[in-house]
C-alpha cells in the first residue's frame, strides 16, 4: 500500500470511531496486577449508558487496537518518516483509550452550559468521558505505544504523542507506577544507545503538560525514590549535552516544577483505634444497612499488619532516596548544573516529623562553605532547617493574667490599656535588672495577647530550672548536634564562612536575608553561647568595616544573636548585652545610605514577638540622644528610623518609652533638614498609632494626638494670627543664633506636614478635631497651581490638603469643619478661597453618606458654594461653579426652583454703563459688584447646564435661551456662556438625535444658530 492509501484507510477508520464511539463497548482485558498491594477491591464501577452492549459478539474497539498496534510497529520499523500517518495512529489510540462520545476538554467547556445543550438536544445528552478507570493489559501496551511515540525522532511526533499519553496517565489508575521505570531506561547513564530526541523525549514525559500528572513528582515515596535520583544521575548520560539550550531549559523547568508542587510525602499513616472502633460500629449499623460481609478480626489486625509494613516501607524509602542523592551529588565527574538539582531535591526532604539522616546533615554543614554560592544559599536554608528539628521542647505553664494583675476580670469585652494588662507594659522603674527579678517575672513574647483579650489558655514559658540544659558538653549532645557543634567550633571554618557572607552578591539589590538571620537564631537557640568566643572577634572587625556587605553580614548575625537568646539565662543575657552595646553605638554611628534599611531590619526582627522588658538593655541604648548631631542629619534621620523599627514592633507595650521618645522630640521638632523632618514625621505616625477612638475601647496610656496637637497649635499662633501670606524664607541650616518666632513656626510647620502626611495612609484613624483646626493655615500656604517649581512648603501643604479631605469624618466632625470652610472662605486670600473649594469636593464625595445624613450639612454647603459664585476673583467663581456642577450631578444638591430664580435673578443685575477713560489714565482691572453679581448668575445656570451631561432634562431648553441672551455682555460673561455652549455641545452630540426632541422648532433655530460656527464665504 502506498503512503496515500494508508493515510485514507486510518482517516475512515478514525471517522467510523469517533461516529459510534459512545456505541462500542470500552476495552476488556486483564487486570494489571502487583501494582499496588491492597485488600479492598480495586475495580472499576461499570456505567453503561445509551444501549446494553452485546458482550458475546466481537469487541471492535480491540480489533482496531490490535490492527494499528501491529501498523505502528510496521511504521516505525520501516517508515518512521510517515508522521502523517503517525499523527492518525496518535488520535485513534487517544480515542481508543478514552472515547466514549465526547473529549474529556469538550466536556469540560461545556459543562456549565449542560442543561441548555441537554433541552435543545430534546435530553438526548448520553455521553461519558472516562476518568479513573481499572489499568488493563491492553491499556498498558497502548501506553506503552504512546511512550515510544512520545520519543521518537520527529519533534511533531514526540509534541502530539506526548499529549494523548498524558491524557492517558491521568485516566488510568496506578498506571504510572508501571510506566516510569519505562521512561527512566531512557535516562540511565549506562546506556550507550539512548539518542538525544529519545532523551528530550523522556524528560517531555516526566516533565508532564500544565494541567495533568507530573511523572517526576508523584506523591508516592515507591515513584520518586526512582525518578529523582535518576534524574541527577541522567547528567552522565551521553545523550546529555549542556550545549543544547533545550535540555538545559528542560532540566530547569523540571527542577522549578518539583519545588513548585512537591508536597512533604507522609512517613506514619495510623488510623487511631477510636477510629477503627467507629468504623466496626458503622459497619454494624442496621441503618443504613450495609450489604457486604463484616469484617474478621483476622483481617481488621492484618490491614493493620499491613498499614505498619507501609509505614516501615516509607521511612526506608525516605533514607534511601536521602542516601541515593547524595550518592549522586557526590559523584566527581557530575556536571554543576545537577549537583545543584541534587542538592535542591534534597533540600526538600527536610520534615518536621523526622531529622535528617546524619549523612546529610553532615553534608549540608560542609557546603555552608561551598565555592558555589547557589550551593551556600540552598545549604543555609538547609541548616536552619535542620536547627529547627533539633529544636528542643521548651516546657510551658498556664497562668491566670488576673490573678497576676490582681484585678477582676471585667463584665465586657475592652480593647486597650486596662488595669489587668497593665503588667505587661514596659516600666523603667521596674525591668529585670538582677537575676532574682528577671527569674520571678512572668515573661509573655506575643505582643498581641492580652490587648483585645486573653486567650483562653494562657501559657508561658516555665522557669530557667524546668528547661532544657544549657551550656552543655559535647559529650551530652546528639551525634546531629555534634556535627553542628564541631563545625562551628572550628575558628578556620568559622572564619571562612565569614568570609563568603561578607561577599556581595547583586550589586546595589542585595536585602537583609532572612534565610542568614534564621541560621544564627538556631545556632545560638540550640547552642546557646557556646559559639561566641570564635565568633566575637569577627563581630568587632565586621562592624568597624563600613562596606556594605559586611554591615549587612553583622546586622544578621546581631539579629540572630539577640532572637536566639530568648531562652538564655539572665547571667549569660547580661553578658551578652555588654558585648552587644558598644557593637550597636559603633554600627549606628557608621551607617551608610546603603546599610541603614538593613540595620532598621536588624532591630525591627529582633523586637518581633519579644516581650520589651527582656529587651531593656535595647531600648534604652536606642533611646541614647537620636538626634545628638553627631555624623550629620543623615546619621540622625537613620538612628529615628532604626528607633522607629524597634518601638513599631512592641506596639501597644511600651506607652513610657514613646512618651520619653515624644518629650525628647518635642523641641526639636523645628529641625531644617528635610531628610530629619521626614524621619520624624514617620516617628511621629508610630508614636501615635495606638491612639484610637473606637468602640468599646479604652482610652491609651501612650501618647494622645489631641494634647500634642494643642501644643503644636499654641506654637503655631504667629503665623495663624496673621492673615498676610506666609513665605518659606528658612535656609536649610541650623542658626545657631536666636530666631523669631514666626521662623520656628514655619520650621515646625514643615515638621507637622510630614507627620499629617504620613499619618494619612498608615495610622488607624483619620484626623481628629484639633487637627482639623490647622486647616485654615494649609488653606492659606497651598498653591492653585500644580507647579513642581514650589518650594516645599508650598508642596507639601497641598498634598496634605489633598490627603486629610480623603479621610473619613465622624459625625460629629461635620460641623466644626463645615465652620473652618466657612470661616476661611472669608479670609482675604483668593488662593485660600479656591483651596476650600477643591478640598470641599473630595471631602463630600469621600464622606457622601455622612453628609446625606445631616440636612444643615448640606445647607451649609450648599449656601457657602453660591456664596463663593460671587467672589471677586474670578477663579474662584469658576473653582465653584465646576464644583456645584459635580455636586448637582451626583444629585448631593437638587436643581430646585428656588436655586433656579436665584441665578436667573442675578442675571438680570443690570450692567453700569461704559465711561469714557481719560486719555492718560489706567484701566480699572477690578470688575464691578454689578458684572461679578452678574457672572455669578451666568455660571450658576451654567453649572446647572453641565451637571447633566448625558441627558436633556424638561428645565434645560429654557436655560440654555437664558444663557444665550448673555453672549454679547462683556467680558468674562461671554466667555463663560461660549464655553457652557460648547462643554454642551460635546457632551450631547452622539445622542443629539434623541436629545433635540426635548427642543420646540424655536428653540432649535437659536440652539443651531450658536453651536454651529458661521461660514467664512456666507
Amino acid at each position: 500500500m502506498s503512503r496515500d492509501d494508508i493515510l485514507q484507510s486510518l482517516t475512515i477508520v478514525h471517522n467510523c470511531l469517533i461516529g459510534s464511539g459512545n456505541l462500542l463497548p470500552p476495552l476488556k482485558g486483564e487486570p494489571v496486577t502487583n501494582l499496588v498491594p491492597s485488600m479492598v477491591s480495586l475495580e472499576e464501577t461499570k456505567l453503561y449508558t445509551g444501549l446494553e452492549h452485546d458482550l458475546s459478539k466481537e469487541n471492535h474497539r480491540e480489533v482496531i487496537a490490535s490492527v494499528i498496534r501491529k501498523l505502528l510497529s510496521h511504521i516505525l520499523d520501516n517508515s518512521e518518516d510517515d508522521t502523517k500517518s503517525l499523527f492518525l495512529i496518535i488520535k485513534i489510540i487517544g480515542d481508543l483509550l478514552q472515547f466514549q462520545g465526547s473529549h474529556k476538554h469538550e466536556f469540560d467547556s461545556r459543562w456549565k452550559s449542560f442543561n441548555l445543550v441537554k433541552k435543545s438536544m430534546e435530553n438526548r445528552l448520553r455521553t461519558l468521558t472516562v476518568e479513573g478507570c481499572e489499568y488493563k493489559k491492553i491499556h498498558q501496551d497502548m501506553i506503552r505505544d504512546l511512550l515510544r511515540l512520545s520519543t521518537s525522532s520527529y519533534s511533531q511526533v514526540r509534541n502530539k504523542a506526548q499529549q494523548t499519553f498524558f491524557a492517558a496517565l491521568g485516566a488510568y489508575n496506578f498506571c504510572c507506577r508501571d510506566i516510569i521505570p519505562l521512561v527512566l531506561e531512557f535516562l540511565r547513564p549506562d546506556r550507550k544507545d539512548v539518542t538525544q530526541q529519545q532523551f528530550k523525549g523522556a524528560l517531555y514525559c516526566l516533565l508532564g503538560n500544565h494541567s495533568g500528572v507530573c511523572l517526576a513528582n508523584l506523591h508516592d515515596w515507591d515513584c520518586i525514590v526512582q525518578t529523582w535520583p535518576a534524574l541527577v544521575s541522567s547528567g552522565l548520560s551521553q545523550a546529555m549535552s549542556l550545549e543544547k539550550p533545550s535540555i538545559v531549559r528542560l532540566f530547569d523547568d523540571l527542577a522549578e516544577k518539583i519545588h513548585r508542587q512537591y508536597e512533604t510525602i507522609g512517613l506514619d499513616f495510623t488510623i487511631p483505634k477510636s477510629c477503627a472502633a467507629i468504623a466496626e460500629l458503622l459497619q454494624q449499623s442496621k441503618n443504613p444497612s450495609i450489604s457486604q460481609t463484616l469484617l474478621s478480626p483476622e483481617k481488621i489486625k492484618e490491614g493493620q499488619k499491613r498499614q505498619q509494613d507501609k509505614n516501615a516501607d516509607a521511612v526506608r524509602n525516605y533514607e534511601c532516596l536521602v542516601n541515593t542523592l547524595l550518592d549522586g551529588v557526590e559523584q566527581r565527574n557530575l556536571p554543576w548544573k545537577f549537583e545543584h538539582i541534587g542538592i535542591g531535591l534534597l533540600s526538600l526532604l527536610l520534615r518536621d516529623d523526622r531529622v535528617l539522616p546524619l549523612r546529610a546533615i553532615r553534608f549540608f554543614v560542609e557546603n555552608l562553605n561551598h565555592d558555589a554560592i547557589v550551593v551556600r544559599k540552598m545549604a543555609i536554608s538547609a541548616v536552619a532547617g535542620i536547627l529547627k528539628q533539633l529544636k528542643r521542647t521548651h516546657k510551658k505553664l498556664t497562668i491566670n493574667p488576673y490573678e497576676i494583675s490582681g484585678c477582676p476580670k471585667p463584665a465586657t469585652v475592652l480593647a486597650g490599656d486596662r488595669p489587668d494588662n497593665h503588667w505587661l507594659h514596659y516600666d523603667s522603674k521596674n525591668i529585670p535588672r538582677t537575676k532574682k527579678e528577671w527569674e520571678s517575672s512572668c515573661f509573655v513574647e506575643k505582643t498581641h495577647w492580652g490587648y483585645y483579650n486573653w486567650p483562653k489558655n494562657m501559657v508561658v514559658y516555665a522557669g530557667v530550672e524546668e528547661q532544657p540544659k544549657l551550656g552543655r558538653s559535647r559529650e551530652d549532645m546528639t551525634e546531629a548536634e555534634q556535627i553542628i557543634y564541631d563545625r562551628f567550633s572550628d575558628p578556620k571554618f568559622v572564619e571562612q564562612l565569614i568570609t563568603f557572607l561578607s561577599l556581595e552578591d547583586r550589586k546595589g539589590r542585595d536585602k537583609f536575608s532572612p534565610r542568614r538571620f534564621c541560621l544564627f537564631k538556631g545556632i545560638f537557640r540550640n547552642f546557646d553561647d557556646a559559639f561566641l568566643p570564635v565568633l566575637k572577634p569577627h563581630l568587632e572587625r565586621l562592624v568597624a568595616d563600613s562596606h556594605e556587605s559586611t554591615q549587612r553580614c553583622v546586622a544578621e548575625i546581631i539579629a540572630g544573636l539577640i532572637r536566639g537568646s530568648k531562652h538564655w539565662t539572665f547571667e549569660k543575657v547580661e553578658k551578652l548585652w555588654e558585648l552587644l552595646c558598644p557593637l550597636l553605638r559603633t554600627a549606628l554611628s557608621n551607617m551608610t545610605v546603603e546599610t541603614y534599611n538593613d540595620w532598621g531590619t536588624c532591630i525591627a526582627t529582633s523586637c518581633e514577638s519579644r516581650d520589651p522588658r527582656k529587651l531593656h538593655w535595647l531600648f534604652e541604648l536606642l533611646l541614647e540622644s537620636p538626634l545628638s548631631g553627631e555624623g550629620g542629619s543623615f546619621v540622625d534621620a537613620c538612628r529615628l528610623y532604626v528607633l522607629q523599627g524597634g518601638l513599631a514592633q512592641q506596639e501597644w507595650r511600651v506607652p513610657e518609652l514613646l512618651h520619653r521618645l515624644l518629650k525628647y522630640l518635642e523641641p526639636k521638632l523645628t529641625q531644617v533638614y528635610k531628610n530629619v523632618r521626614e524621619r520624624i514625621g514617620s516617628v511621629l505616625t508610630y508614636i501615635f498609632m495606638i491612639d484610637v477612638s473606637l468602640p468599646n475601647t479604652a482610652p491609651t496610656t501612650s501618647p494622645c494626638i489631641p494634647e500634642f496637637t494643642a501644643r503644636v497649635l499654641e506654637k503655631l499662633k504667629p503665623l495663624t494670627d496673621v492673615d498676610e501670606e506666609i513665605q518659606n524664607h528658612v535656609m536649610e541650616e541650623n542658626g545657631i543664633g536666636e530666631e523669631d518666632e514666626r521662623t520656628q513656626g514655619i520650621k515646625l510647620l514643615k515638621t507637622i506636614l510630614k507627620w499629617l502626611m504620613a499619618s494619612a495612609g498608615r495610622s488607624f484613624s483619620t484626623a481628629v478635631k484639633e487637627q482639623l483646626q490647622l486647616l485654615p493655615l494649609f488653606f492659606k500656604i497651598a498653591p492653585v497651581e500644580n507647579d513642581n517649581s514650589y518650594d516645599e512648603l508650598k508642596r507639601d501643604a497641598k498634598l496634605c490638603l489633598s490627603l486629610m479631605s480623603q479621610g473619613l469624618l465622624y459625625p460629629q466632625q461635620v460641623p466644626l469643619i463645615l465652620q473652618v470652610l466657612s470661616q476661611t472662605a472669608r479670609s482675604s486670600s483668593w488662593h485660600a478661597r479656591y483651596t476650600v473649594l477643591t478640598y470641599l469636593q473630595t471631602m463630600v464625595f469621600y464622606n457622601l453618606f455622612i453628609f446625606l445624613n445631616n440636612e444643615d450639612a448640606v445647607k451649609d454647603i450648599r449656601w457657602l458654594i453660591i456664596r463663593l459664585l460671587e467672589d471677586e476673583q474670578l477663579e474662584v467663581r469658576e473653582m465653584a461653579a465646576t464644583t456645584l456642577s459635580g455636586l448637582l450631578q451626583c444629585n448631593f444638591l437638587t436643581m430646585d426652583s428656588a436655586m433656579q430664580s436665584h441665578f436667573e435673578q442675578l442675571c438680570k443685575t443690570k450692567l453700569p454703563k461704559k465711561r469714557k477713560r481719560d486719555p492718560g489714565s489706567v484701566g480699572d482691572t477690578i470688575p464691578s459688584a454689578e458684572l461679578v453679581k452678574r457672572h455669578a448668575g451666568v455660571l450658576g445656570l451654567g453649572a446647572c447646564v453641565l451637571s447633566s451631561p448625558y441627558d436633556v432634562p424638561t428645565w434645560m431648553p429654557q436655560l440654555l435661551m437664558n444663557l444665550s441672551a448673555h453672549l454679547n455682555d462683556p467680558q468674562p460673561i461671554e466667555m463663560t456662556v461660549k464655553k457652557t455652549l460648547s462643554n454642551f455641545r460635546r457632551t450631547h452630540h452622539d445622542n443629539w438625535q434623541e436629545h433635540k426632541q426635548q427642543f420646540t422648532d424655536d428653540q432649535l433655530l437659536v440652539l443651531t444658530d450658536l453651536l454651529v460656527s458661521p461660514c467664512y464665504y456666507a
